[in-house]
C-alpha cells in the first residue's frame, strides 16, 4: 500500500513535465516540440521532447506568440529579464500556388443618339492548388480601369477599388464578382468622348501586406501593386505609373453604377 502514493506522485511529475512541453513554431515554419530550460537574454535553450536534447535557438527566429510565452516563462521562473524589448521582425511570406481564371462581362445597356452604355464587371476564379494548406486571412484587392475616349493614350481612370476577404481551402475555389460598373461612350460621332473600360488589377496580399498574387489586364499594369494599394478615393486619375494626378478633372457624367 506504501507503493501507491509514490506512483500518484510519479504520474503527477509527469503530467507536469509533459504539460510545460509546447510546440515552438520558427518565423521559417518549422515546428519543434520542446520545453524551455533556460534563458539568457537572446538565447533560449529548449529541451526536444522527442530525444530529450538540448537546442539553443535565438528567440528572434521565433514567432511572436513563442516570444510572448518565454517572457512570461522568465518571469515565473526568476529567469534573465530581457534587456529591452526588440521588436520581432515581420513573418516572410509564404509563398501559395494560387491560379486565376478571369472572365470579363460586358453588357449592353442600350444605344441612343449615337451613345452607347456598357456595364462592365469582372469574375475571378480563385484556385488554391496546394495539397493541404488552406488559405486564410488574406485579403483581395481589385481595380477597375478606364480611360477617356477624347483623349487617345491618356492618363487612365481607377473606376473603382474593391477589397475582399480571401479564404480558399487546399485543393478548392472561390469566385469574386467585382460591382458592375455603367459606361457611356460615343458611337460614330465625328469627334469621340465619353469612358470606355481598359482592364483591371488584381491583388492578393497577407495579414502582414505580403503580395501573394497578382494578375493584371494589360500584364504590365501588375507591377504597380504598391501605388494601386496606396489609392483612398475613387473614382480618381492616375498616370501610366499609377501616380494620382490630384488636378485632374475625372468625367463622371460617363461614369454610373
Amino acid at each position: 500500500m506504501r507503493r501507491l502514493p509514490l506512483i500518484i506522485l510519479i504520474l503527477a511529475l509527469a503530467l507536469v513535465a509533459q504539460a510545460e512541453s509546447r510546440v515552438f513554431v520558427s518565423l521559417a515554419g518549422t515546428l519543434l516540440e520542446a520545453e524551455i530550460t533556460a534563458v539568457k537574454g537572446e538565447d533560449v535553450t529548449l529541451k526536444r521532447l522527442n530525444d530529450e536534447q538540448p537546442l539553443v535557438v535565438n528567440r528572434k527566429t521565433l514567432c511572436k506568440e513563442d516570444n510572448a510565452y518565454i517572457q512570461s516563462w522568465q518571469e515565473q521562473n526568476g529567469g534573465e529579464k530581457p534587456m529591452a524589448a526588440v521588436p520581432s521582425p515581420a513573418a516572410p511570406p509564404q509563398k501559395f500556388s494560387i491560379t486565376c481564371q478571369t472572365l470579363p462581362s460586358k453588357r449592353s445597356r442600350g444605344s441612343d443618339l449615337g451613345m452607347r452604355v456598357i456595364e462592365l464587371s469582372y469574375n475571378f476564379n480563385l484556385n488554391n492548388r496546394e495539397v493541404s494548406r488552406d488559405l486564410t486571412d488574406a485579403r483581395g484587392v481589385v481595380v477597375t480601369l478606364g480611360r477617356d475616349s477624347s483623349l487617345p493614350g491618356s492618363d487612365l481612370i481607377i473606376l473603382q477599388k474593391e477589397a475582399f476577404e480571401v479564404n480558399i481551402r487546399a485543393q478548392s475555389k472561390i469566385v469574386q464578382s467585382t460591382t458592375p460598373v455603367r459606361l457611356s461612350y460615343s458611337v460614330g460621332a465625328a469627334s469621340a468622348f465619353g469612358v470606355k473600360g481598359v482592364g483591371y488589377v488584381l491583388i492578393i496580399h497577407d495579414a502582414a501586406g505580403n503580395i501573394l498574387f497578382t494578375e493584371a489586364s494589360p500584364d504590365t499594369y501588375g507591377k504597380f501593386t504598391k501605388e494601386i494599394m496606396a489609392i483612398t478615393e475613387v473614382p480618381c486619375i492616375v498616370d501610366r505609373d499609377f501616380k494620382l494626378k490630384p488636378n485632374a478633372s475625372v468625367p463622371t457624367g460617363y461614369i454610373s453604377f
